[in-house]
């Protein structure tokens, strides 16, 4: 039976000529929310539902972890075991409460159901080295294994138990939501035994019954979804109280035209823009709050220097001439201080961000736990430039001179930007050095860069934990090991001791030195991060806070 939409949404549809209410939120998104099911969404239309709807253990507010369904916990010294107190008198939308029961269920579950491309297997990979479920993992994943990865204990405890230490075990916790254990096996959801294990192993649970009518702990319960909209209500029985704005709308507008003058009309209360000169037209709009400078979560964007280049064009190592570089031209430390030093980042945030950039002075994230304001980054300087480039290969490279390939990615502005900024210094510095300027298609450069075939490139990266960040930027064995071709057995040593202590008091000292030691042989260099723009009516409080935490429960008029 098709579920009728409630009185409010049906009259604020209606009437596009009527401001949305004080108590109701309209956020005009441009595409439909497809599967709200809390194992399988990962796109982001369908991941900001989720996230009101369904809660997990802890919170990640832009960096910082903070109780959410668990009050604390404790891990061993190894950090293999990790004990969750649950937080009491917590309801699910359907009145039931919250239990160890439907927690040890949740987690369960999550590291069993889900497609190959859905957040739990994304969280499994993490938590359970698990990357699919193979023949051979098939074969020694079992039932018996999955309850002793989770269980209560008696105190009504969650109790995790891991093969290894993971640094990044919060960061999946804040993913993984909890859901009512009976609603699901009622609803033919797998029954939390032995029996069906198998039948459930990775499948693709997009349709389930959570998803068809999601029942959560989060501050808003669900109403009802067409093609266009997605309605949620404040949830009364909320452990957190109930939030200032009771109704939800989210609703798919493809126009962008169309959202633009919905939000000057007070029909909508934030609406999806598409660009910076679109938004730029909103300032001082009467009703219109712009917001041009908040911060971005958990992604790094950095210039990587590749000290071993396989392009059989370049010379071989060590060799020199004006008209070419040779394949370890990045291996000079020199070299890497000097181009850090040639990068004008002024005007890379000028030309490059329109003016919207954060300052960096390591390579993590601005909002990351463990990154030191107190560093200081490579500066602007074509002094230092020279003086570098001077005592380069022994001396040699000044005189002998160099020409060195850059290349851009189609489509991406930004990367035209740093090989226009760097092209111009370089010539600048001395008559002998070259720099000569192509474009690559995205997947060509991507490919090129994977292969350790560029010179250098400017990427953005992700990493909620240092971790994640720091092995996947510089190590050897990390996923842009191949782009960097770093061999540094200290750095090795100190990321590995950074990763193995538990505790993040204990870890965030031994971040301090392996970043000052990263500064100081500058193997990347940290580029300005691009700051995050929106815009809603003015009636509508919170939004700076609401882009730090994803909740709707933030907000108010």
């Amino acid at each position: 039976m098709k579920r009728s939409l409630p009185c409010l949404t049906l009259a604020l549809i209606a009437s596009s000529a009527l401001a949305t209410p004080k108590d109701a939120l309209v956020y005009q998104i441009a595409s439909a929310t497809a599967s709200v099911e809390p194992a399988q969404a990962i796109a982001t239309w369908d991941v900001l539902p989720v996230q009101q709807m369904f809660e997990g253990l802890y919170l990640n507010n832009f960096g910082k972890y903070e109780p959410l369904l668990a009050t604390s916990f404790t891990q061993s010294k190894d950090g293999k075991v990790t004990t969750f107190t649950l937080r009491k008198n917590v309801k699910f939308h359907d009145g039931t409460g919250m239990t160890c029961a439907d927690a040890e269920y949740s987690l369960r579950r999550t590291f069993l159901v889900g497609s190959e491309t859905s957040l739990a297997a994304q969280i499994r990979a993490n938590l359970l080295s698990i990357p699919g479920f193979t023949p051979d993992v098939k074969k020694t994943y079992t039932f018996a294994k999955l309850a002793n990865t989770v269980k209560c204990n008696a105190a009504g405890q969650l109790v995790l138990t891991l093969d290894r230490n993971v640094p990044s075990l919060l960061d999946s916790i804040t993913q993984t939501y909890i859901v009512p254990m009976k609603t699901l096996v009622a609803g033919g959801d797998w029954s939390g035994t032995a029996k069906d294990f198998g039948a459930f192993l990775g499948k693709d649970v997009s349709n389930s019954v959570m998803a068809q009518k999601p029942v959560g702990t989060g501050a808003y319960g669900f109403v009802a979804r067409d093609p266009s909209r997605f309605v949620m209500k404040a949830f009364d029985g909320y452990w957190g109280g109930a939030p200032a704005l009771k109704n939800v709308i989210l609703q798919k507008v493809d126009s962008d035209t169309a959202r633009v003058l919905a939000l000057q009309k007070g029909d909508a209360d934030i609406a999806l823009i598409p660009d910076r000169d679109t938004l730029a037209k909103l300032k001082g709009v009467s009703g219109v709050t712009v917001y041009e400078d908040l911060p971005t979560r958990d992604l790094t964007s950095v210039v990587l220097f590749n000290q071993n280049i396989k392009d059989d064009k370049l010379l071989p190592a060590g060799q020199l001439a004006e008209n070419n570089i040779p394949a370890n031209f990045f291996s000079d430390i020199h070299v890497r201080k000097a181009f850090a030093a040639m990068f004008d980042t002024k005007t890379f945030v000028k030309d490059g961000l329109q003016g919207f950039g954060l300052s960096r002075n390591t390579t993590l994230p601005p909002n990351n736990w463990a990154d030191d304001k107190t560093l200081k980054p490579p500066a602007y300087s074509l002094k230092t430039a020279e003086a570098e480039l001077k005592q380069a290969f022994g001396g040699k490279l000044w005189t002998t001179g160099f020409t060195i390939p850059l290349s851009t990615f189609g489509g991406s502005g930004l990367s035209q930007v740093v090989a226009g900024i760097y092209k111009q210094n370089i010539e600048q510095l001395n008559p002998k050095f070259h720099a000569t300027v192509s474009t690559l298609e995205l997947s060509a450069a991507n490919a090129s860069l994977l292969g350790g075939k560029l010179p250098f490139g400017a990427l953005t990266w992700g990493g909620a934990d240092p971790d994640t960040n720091l092995r996947g930027l510089y190590s050897s064995s990390g996923i842009l090991g191949a782009a960097t071709n770093i061999k540094d057995p200290k750095m090795e040593q100190m990321l590995d001791k950074a990763r193995d202590t538990v505790g993040q008091s204990a870890r965030k000292p031994l971040y301090k030195a392996l970043l000052t030691y990263l500064n100081a042989q500058t193997y990347a260099l940290p580029l300005p991060q691009p700051l995050v723009f929106a815009a809603t009516t003015s009636a509508l409080k919170g939004y700076p806070e609401f882009n730090k935490t994803n909740l709707f429960r933030v907000l108010s008029k």
